[in-house]
């Protein structure tokens, strides 16, 4: 490993609140015992049924979880982006993945194997509640994409996932516009809000033709954001 890889894996680790106020020896440690690996579009990182063999870390890119059952249909329940971490339920009970995860255009991550991470855990309490602070959110993250569909129509739910796609790693705003280079395929935006390629197509449709959105080489635009909250009920 060298001296940049070292860093950029510490820069993560101290950006994210389970790690930043650890020991440096701990992270000095924990980024020895590390990997990285680059991830091509949509390949599979882990497979639900996997074993849970550790935690990782996104160092660039975005990473996808999701859902799906035999007859290949998907339900997509996260997009996590560039300094977030995730495989953390696995890394406490050892038990295997509870979803899939595939990246979202290129992307580098890196894993700290559980047989390294979890003499900290035993050795720390403010380690395991930090941690179970991280499980909390996912929880409540996982409660408010169900409630979403359930309550909310569809443009209501695409516009609230443009709007955070937009606010992520990806996106920028010029002016009272909101760009974002969209890496998901029309059938992966169907899945993260709970239809069809079809349904996600015509909605876009629409919004061209009402001048809220356009698009142009793989970017897309909102051209009316406090619109786009106001659809999704964000005001």
């Amino acid at each position: 490993m060298n001296d940049d890889d070292r860093a950029a894996r510490r820069a993560l680790l101290t950006r994210h609140f389970l790690l930043r106020d650890v020991a440096e020896s701990v992270l000095d440690d924990l980024i020895s015992f590390s990997t990285t690996r680059r991830y091509l579009d949509d390949e599979v990182i882990f497979a639900k049924g996997d074993d849970g063999n550790g935690l990782y870390g996104i160092l660039e890119g975005q990473v996808r979880i999701f859902a799906g059952d035999a007859e290949g249909r998907e339900i997509t329940l996260n997009i996590l982006d560039t300094g977030e971490l995730f495989g953390e339920i696995a890394l406490i009970d050892g038990k295997s993945r509870s979803a899939d995860a595939a990246a979202i255009g290129k992307t580098t991550l890196f894993h700290i194997p559980r047989r390294h991470f979890l003499p900290y855990l035993h050795q720390s309490p403010d380690f395991c509640v930090s941690l179970l602070e991280i499980i909390c959110a996912r929880v409540r993250w996982t409660s408010s994409v169900i409630e979403d569909r359930a309550f909310l129509g569809l443009e209501a739910r695409l516009a609230k996932w443009l709007l955070l796609l937009a606010e992520g790693s990806g996106g920028s705003t010029e002016g009272d516009e909101m760009r974002l280079r969209l890496k998901l395929s029309q059938r992966e935006l169907g899945a993260l809000v709970g239809t069809s390629r079809e349904a996600v197509n015509k909605q876009f449709a629409l919004w061209r033709d009402e001048g809220l959105i356009s698009t142009d080489k793989g970017v897309l635009t909102l051209h009316y954001p406090d619109q786009f909250r106001a659809l999704a009920e964000l005001d």
